[in-house]
């Protein structure tokens, strides 16, 4: 079992500042793993980035929704599962790279490049819809997403969108997050051959955009992928 003084990111409290570069305490390291990051500089820096890249994705993550919450503890779950496969690189430097590249590219809201093919692929990424509204999608090692949906009326602020859920996909190929239905419960995504993804007209996503985004407020949008 991790020990939680010692969970690399600070799932549950976030790092303070130490005078290791690393995103937990050195004097506390006690594995292999542990000691080999605090022993070596471009490790201990690395695992300091990605503490910094983890707390930023589960902030972008965050949202007043139905599954308020969900995402957010989907990608801590994920990070559990991610930090156990890590310490098995033991004291293996290269391995230990190998996984935090990976991982890096995860919480930057990418796919990591040495993962098999997915067919949530598509919907991994930062979307972008006029500079007013975004989707932030997170592929997770169960095969789901973690999505969050935000924005605000561009002008004055009139109405602001904040929403985030776990999408599964669907026998179509779409991206269910949470329970799309008349009251909201949650959102259809739909990626396009351009790589970009739009959230289509339909029903649940008018209910969810009336509901989570006020009067007037939408995210029935379509959205281009980020550079």
């Amino acid at each position: 079992m991790l020990r939680p003084a010692l969970l690399t990111l600070g799932l549950l409290a976030l790092p303070t500042a130490t005078a290791a570069a690393a995103g937990f305490p050195c004097s506390k390291a006690a594995t292999a793993t542990e000691k080999a990051i605090c022993a070596d500089p471009a490790l201990s820096a690395l695992d300091g980035r990605l503490a910094a890249t983890y707390r930023t994705a589960l902030e972008r993550l965050s949202g007043a929704s139905p599954e308020d919450g969900t995402a957010g503890a989907a990608v801590k779950a994920d990070q559990r599962a991610w930090l156990r496969d890590r310490d098995s690189c033991g004291a293996d430097a290269a391995c230990l790279r190998r996984a935090y590249d990976g991982r890096m590219a995860v919480l930057s809201f990418r796919t990591d490049p040495a993962a098999p093919p997915s067919p949530v692929a598509r919907y991994v990424g930062l979307f972008d819809h006029e500079g007013f509204v975004g989707i932030a999608a997170m592929a997770l090692r169960n095969g789901t997403v973690a999505v969050s949906v935000s924005g605000a009326e561009p002008s004055a602020g009139r109405w602001v969108c904040n929403f985030s859920g776990v999408g599964r996909p669907d026998d179509q190929g779409r991206l269910i997050v949470g329970t799309p239905d008349a009251e909201g419960g949650g959102l259809i995504l739909v990626a396009e051959k351009d790589g970009g993804v739009v959230i289509p007209d339909l029903e649940p996503n008018r209910a969810a955009s009336g509901y989570w985004c006020g009067h007037n407020g939408s995210v029935v949008w379509s959205y281009r992928r980020a550079p």
